[in-house]
């Protein structure tokens, strides 16, 4: 009887068991068929998006192409009117004016696109300093607005009062950001105005910008890839309007890392508003009144040069160089005396007493580096400050480690350059006789342009034949030259350029440089040419 039980239990357990491992089998079926369907699915999606990126960046390509043919074909073609056909003078310079600026054009399509390349890397870094943000926020406003008048469109700052006149944070790149978003909003409004608001927290040194327009607007489909670095809202109105489709992107980037954010609202036929917000690392004194355009003249571009007494020591191996920071150097009263490179900036300096010791850090013989070191183990006590355009942070904690009691950057900052001597050289009861000019006055015009243009037209040829050879420390050094005096005399532009390609070159990224040095050789050329026609 027993034996029955136990035969019917195991019937029974055994049936279970059976069943059991069906339900297993058909699960594991199941589950891979679900496994196959996704990894079907994935690759579908994967595939569907490579297609879909590969598509934009095709599409990025073609626009780039024809942004980058659009100004050559201007170029080249006045170019080609000049040669052969020998217009008339006003008609040169009108030409002339066509193909400069398509060659700006130029110039900012390679910046877009080695900034684009710098984000990708992760090499895009910022270089903060203190700067004067109402001066910058009337620029802006003085470049805009006539801008917008040209379309007949208003333009409206709307700044809060008591926004800091002085800010810590790198001003070229909020300037590039801020201009985007400008140049945008004017470029897609045909009617009514654009408003332009600023406003700061204290408490958390937060900086906001909004920017309002009344123009296309942007469909909520189009602003989840506006600011995508190969995409554009609307192929069709970057056809009409023109454009890369990275200015966003770029802007994006750098507002991410000024510790902000970049965001967009906007309604079809409506309009568009862009908020930026940023972080700045100081902030100081309260605005209590934005200067408004036509008359953009702020206070601070006026600097009071000290009364002072004592004599300096420039070390700086060229000549321009030499006669504008001693110009500056002695409308303080004070006396220069110059060596040419390292070897006689440590002979000067152990042979006579200096108040202070401006270095050069690229020259000949021995540069300023070696000859800080030199001078150091000599016991020599008195201050000395490295005088370079390199001013990357990396730049300036070396120095600082290698025992340089401050730095100095060129194109100089007239403020810190009069705050240094004021450190360490004695007043003097005797007023200065000028006040130093950030434009450029009539002795620096008169007497040093001059030899600036000349040191350009002795670089131009070098330039080239060294870009033709590929020989990129030759290039490096001639660009350390640019990059330091033409922002003096006005060109920005130039020492912006020359600075990329300065970056490139010594980040290892030498072959990349070729196209910013033909950009800076390019732009030499127009220079030349156009003071050649003033004179």
């Amino acid at each position: 009887m027993s034996q029955d039980i136990y035969q019917q239990r195991y019937l029974s357990e055994k049936k279970v068991r059976e069943e059991l491992e069906l339900l297993l089998e058909a699960k594991t079926l199941e589950l891979e068929t679900l496994k196959n369907n996704l990894n079907n699915t994935i690759k579908t999606k994967t595939k569907e998006a490579l297609s879909s990126s590969n598509l934009a960046k095709t599409q990025f390509l073609a626009n780039m192409s024809h942004e980058i043919r659009t100004p050559l074909t201007a170029i080249i073609g006045f170019a080609q009117i000049l040669r052969h056909e020998k217009p008339s003078p006003s008609e040169q310079d009108k030409y002339l004016d066509i193909i400069t600026t398509n060659g700006r054009h130029l110039t900012n399509l390679v910046a877009e696109i080695l900034d684009l390349a710098q984000i990708d890397s992760q090499n895009l870094t910022l270089k903060n300093k203190r700067f004067n943000l109402v001066q910058l926020l009337t620029e802006l406003q003085a470049v805009h607005f006539v801008a917008a008048q040209s379309k007949s469109l208003s333009l409206d700052f709307d700044v809060a009062q008591g926004i800091p006149e002085w800010i810590v944070s790198d001003p070229d790149r909020l300037k590039q950001v801020l201009h985007n978003l400008l140049s945008n909003a004017i470029k897609f409004t045909d009617h009514g105005g654009i408003t332009f608001q600023v406003c700061a927290n204290w408490q958390s040194y937060t900086l906001t910008f909004v920017v309002t327009d009344t123009g296309t607007g942007i469909s909520a489909e189009q602003q989840e890839h506006i600011f995508d670095s190969f995409k554009q809202a609307d192929s069709s109105v970057t056809r009409k309007n023109g454009g890369t489709g990275l200015g966003l992107s770029i802007a994006k980037s750098i507002v991410k890392l000024m510790g902000g954010q970049l965001n967009v609202e906007s309604v079809p036929n409506q309009g568009s508003q862009f908020t930026a917000t940023i972080k700045s690392n100081k902030m100081e004194g309260r605005a209590h009144l934005l200067p408004l355009f036509p008359n953009p003249m702020s206070a601070s571009e006026f600097i009071q040069a000290p009364a002072l007494s004592g004599e300096v020591l420039l070390v700086e191996d060229v000549p321009v160089n030499q006669q504008l920071i001693s110009h500056h150097i002695k409308q303080t009263g004070a006396n220069v005396v110059l060596a040419e490179n390292g070897l006689q900036g440590i002979e000067m300096a152990m042979s006579k007493e200096f108040c202070v010791v401006l270095m050069d850090i690229q020259m000949p013989v021995l540069d300023g580096k070696e000859a800080l070191k030199g001078l150091l183990q000599l016991g020599y006590s008195r201050p000395i400050y490295a005088l370079t355009a390199n001013v990357m942070q990396e730049d300036k904690d070396e120095y600082k480690q290698l025992g340089f009691n401050g730095v100095l950057h060129k194109p100089l900052e007239l403020n810190h350059l009069f705050e240094v001597l004021s450190q360490h050289l004695p007043p003097s009861n005797e007023v200065a006789e000028h006040p130093a000019e950030l434009a450029l006055n009539k002795t620096i015009n008169d007497i040093i342009k001059p030899k600036f243009l000349s040191s350009l037209q002795d670089h131009n040829p070098q330039l080239k034949l060294f870009n033709e050879q590929q020989e990129y420390a030759r290039i490096a050094d001639i660009l350390h030259i640019i990059k330091g005096n033409a922002g003096t005399f006005g060109y920005d532009i130039l020492t912006e350029t020359a600075d990329l390609a300065l970056t490139l070159i010594r980040s290892n990224n030498a072959q990349d440089a070729s196209i910013p040095v033909q950009s800076v050789i390019t732009q030499i050329d127009t220079i030349l040419q156009n003071e050649t026609i003033r004179g």
